[in-house]
């Protein structure tokens, strides 16, 4: 009963570190049944938590159905041995947590966390415009590809940033054309692709 007391306290004060802080996270190996307990202060209707091992295979996922705080015991001893990752991907940005499994032990590196912010692309009038928060300086590069109606693709753009912590573009398209233009942005080893129509 000492032992149940003393797991009961330490998840209410998780808790309450987590609904005081909306960017904190936490995880807890429970020395009983060797399971983790995953939890976030913040999640939204349709982030999504995926777990993938060390060449980027999914080995679970789960779209988040509710607001709120998230929490859930994963049993993460029965992976084999090697180097695995939690992502939660939000709205404006991938989370990504770092973890290991050696003979049975789960351990995570809190220092390891990365945080990779998702470009904005909008448009309006024959205007496309591009910006991205950019704090670890991560060369980013963006390419715009125009689809023509006789299905073909043409790259018109292409260029690349580094060493700066805002990107930002916009560009003017001729006002005749009103077919379809792809933005890919490349950042931090991932691409994000958005379709634009005028």
């Amino acid at each position: 009963m000492k032992n149940f007391m003393k797991h009961i306290l330490a998840l209410a004060i998780v808790f309450a570190t987590l609904s005081s802080n909306a960017t904190e996270h936490a995880f807890l190996n429970n020395k009983e049944d060797g399971k983790t307990i995953l939890m976030f202060g913040t999640v939204s209707q349709g982030d999504q938590l995926t777990v993938k091992d060390a060449f980027g295979i999914i080995l679970y996922k789960e779209a988040i159905i509710k607001n709120g705080q998230y929490n859930k015991s994963f049993d993460l001893t029965a992976l084999p041995d090697g180097n695995y990752i939690f992502e939660l991907d939000k709205q404006n940005q991938i989370r990504v947590y770092p973890f290991t499994v050696d003979k049975n032990v789960v351990t995570f590196n809190k220092e390891k966390l990365t945080v990779v912010n998702k470009p904005k692309v909008t448009s309006k009038d024959n205007n496309i415009y591009i910006t991205a928060h950019n704090p670890e300086q991560a060369n980013y590069t963006i390419e715009i590809f125009y689809d023509s109606v006789e299905n073909t693709t043409e790259k018109i753009y292409s260029e690349t940033f580094k060493n700066t912590t805002t990107v930002g573009k916009k560009f003017k398209l001729l006002e005749d054309k009103d077919e379809a233009y792809e933005v890919v942005v490349t950042a931090n080893g991932r691409a994000f692709t958005s379709t634009i129509n005028f």
